[in-house]
């Protein structure tokens, strides 16, 4: 168990970082590239890796972190690490599910009930487990951690929103990959397939009229300055993979090895905490800013979830995914 005391030191002092090159002149470099700005939490997870996989290895390991789309999407950077052009990244699980299908489960709708319910399928060795190793068996791509990345809300630019109808006909930025279409279509809206790096534009520009992510990760990209509603619909429960290539991991010593492992370990720990403390502490400072923030009904939500469950199943339930995938994975909610 992670000292949440330190936890949060590390991630408040990492939070003001200013992002770096490699941090050791090792023996060894690891090239780490993702998309995230400073002050994401998954940023600062970035950040502490480096430094703790410096400390384990006795510098012996460095890391040289490309942030913010510095190499492109995340799409661009999954196809450069199965290339090996990167040793490091994150790929969302929805993309991952391009080799894996089943993965595409945990951004599901309202497919989670709690952030426990997802981390119990993620470690569950029929669900999480034996997908993270036919991750590794057909594309080359380890799983190190993962971490919970917050719950995604909508926001919009005009429209205040407390049921689907209300979303009819507005283009909602959605990821472009078939679980979050399905998802953002279920809650009512149009989706409309942006690139991450290009979100605040289309916002700006009005080419989407709005866009979903947790808390943090909109406070984090600006979007207080181009969105005036955020409505907690709680849709979809957000989790982020660190991935190393296998090959990369295979020329590491033993002992290297454990080092990576174990800072990646801790990052997914320093992820959570600090998006758990950003979650609760950000909302002020959305309405500050000038955003409304629309609380839900029990009864709205549940509109919401019924409408989105509805159209995911559809979707994917005996077709994409194997059938009765998904009310298996609803069951492991039991005793919540």
């Amino acid at each position: 168990m992670l000292n949440r005391r330190a936890v949060l030191a590390a991630a408040t002092a990492a939070a003001f970082a200013i992002p770096a090159l490699p941090a050791f002149a090792g023996d060894v470099t690891l090239r780490f590239a993702h998309v995230v700005r400073e002050g994401d939490p998954a940023f600062i997870a970035a950040e502490a890796f480096v430094e703790r996989v410096g400390e384990l290895s006795g510098g012996e390991i460095a890391v040289q972190v490309f942030p913010a789309g510095q190499l492109g999407n995340n799409r661009r950077l999954f196809a450069q690490i199965q290339s090996g052009a990167v040793d490091m990244t994150y790929t969302p699980f929805n993309m991952l599910s391009d080799i894996v299908p089943e993965f595409a489960t945990i951004t599901g709708g309202y497919m989670f009930e709690s952030q426990v319910h997802q981390r119990r399928v993620l470690d569950d060795p029929e669900f999480g487990g034996a997908w993270a190793g036919k991750l590794l068996e057909l594309g080359g791509l380890r799983i190190l951690s993962s971490f919970h990345y917050g719950t995604r809300n909508v926001t919009t630019a005009e429209t205040p929103v407390r049921s689907p109808e209300d979303l009819a006909g507005l283009k909602l930025r959605a990821v472009p990959n078939a679980m979050s279409l399905a998802t953002v279509t279920g809650l009512g809206a149009a989706p409309t397939p942006v690139a991450w790096p290009e979100t605040f534009q289309a916002l700006r520009q009005g080419i989407v009229d709005g866009q979903e992510n947790p808390i943090p990760v909109l406070h984090a990209a600006g979007f207080y300055e181009v969105q005036g509603y955020l409505i907690k619909t709680g849709h979809q429960m957000s989790a982020l993979p660190f991935l190393i290539r296998e090959t990369s991991w295979q020329e590491l010593s033993p002992e290297h090895q454990a080092a990576v492992q174990e800072a990646a370990s801790y990052a997914a720990g320093v992820a959570e905490e600090t998006m758990i403390t950003f979650t609760e502490t950000l909302e002020s400072d959305l309405i500050a800013r000038g955003m409304t923030i629309i609380e839900l009904t029990d009864e709205e939500i549940a509109v919401f979830r019924e409408s989105v469950r509805a159209n995911v199943a559809a979707e994917f339930d005996g077709t994409v995914l194997p059938g009765g995938l998904i009310g298996r994975i609803h069951a492991l909610a039991d005793g919540e």
